[in-house]
């Protein structure tokens, strides 16, 4: 059985009909209100991906675990993504289609929004991993110390469904698990709110920040999302690595500055000499 926190409150009306010199009869009615507290909220961003929007919309709504809400901010889309979205607007706690900043301004609005202890956002393509995840993660939420938790991943490889496992919690040049895959206390996130700045590494900055500053970090055993590919961290990842190099010069020091920005600069550099071996190749 779920420990929903729940508040009861009753109402008792007394009903008094008074009769024959005096004489009363009471009829006692009791009312029972159930509020469940909403343990996760989930959160998506949108933007003209209409061929996406749907499975990620019902892969939210199917998860059984009552004690959830879902939020959907789309940018403005103009291919019809809004269309759908309304569709299922009475399962939604909140939705808009509105243009914004980027993708951080709407996971922002979002958060704003959010009622729920727990916070993930599943991009417009992700899916959860099955219809009991929330169920699955709903008991490592009980530890009060932790503040992000966070669990693995399946991906595709040659058309193959492969678990891409998290590392445990460590400081990196990179993410050392998938932000589809993260649970953060609401209230973490609506003190340091993602940083627009970034357009590509906001959540590289928020979760370095939170291990530099010693927040506590649990990866849990479960399988959480599987990863759409396409997503702009795939389709733009040496952009994002760029940012990443800026988050690592604000963030990091010493020693870890210095390693990272070395590993980061060859990958850069290794795809630039790649990608220009193609193109010679091409042209013969």
């Amino acid at each position: 059985s779920f420990q929903f926190l729940l508040t009861l409150t009753f109402k008792i009306i007394l009903v008094t009909k008074i009769k024959d010199k005096g004489r009363t009869d009471t009829n006692v009615k009791i009312g029972l209100i159930i509020i469940i507290a909403i343990t996760f909220t989930i959160i998506t961003v949108s933007y003209n991906c209409r061929t996406l929007i749907e499975k990620t919309i019902e892969s939210v709504l199917q998860q059984d675990f009552p004690a959830k809400e879902y939020i959907l901010i789309d940018g403005g889309s103009t291919d019809g993504t809004a269309e759908i979205i309304k569709k299922h607007a009475k399962h939604l706690a909140f939705w808009c289609s509105e243009p914004d900043g980027g993708i951080y301004q709407g996971m922002n609005k979002g958060l704003s929004h959010a009622q729920g202890e727990w916070i993930l956002f599943l991009n417009a393509g992700d899916v959860f991993s099955a219809n009991d995840v929330l169920t699955k993660v709903f008991p490592f939420t009980r530890n009060k110390e932790d503040e992000i938790i966070y669990g693995d991943i399946f991906t595709f490889k040659n058309n193959e469904k492969i678990v891409k496992k998290a590392l445990e919690p460590c400081n990196k040049q990179r993410m050392f698990f998938c932000h589809q895959a993260v649970f953060v206390r609401t209230v973490l996130m609506k003190e340091h709110p993602f940083d627009t700045r970034f357009k590509m590494s906001a959540d590289f900055y928020f979760f370095k920040f939170c291990y530099l500053t010693n927040r506590k970090f649990r990866h849990i055993p479960v399988i959480v999302s599987i990863y759409d590919r396409t997503g702009i961290s795939n389709t733009r990842r040496i952009e994002g690595l760029k940012e990443n190099i800026r988050v690592i010069q604000e963030l990091d020091k010493g020693w870890n500055k210095i390693k990272f920005l070395c590993k980061l600069y060859f990958v850069i550099g290794w795809n630039n000499i790649r990608t220009s071996i193609k193109k010679n190749k091409a042209c013969i």
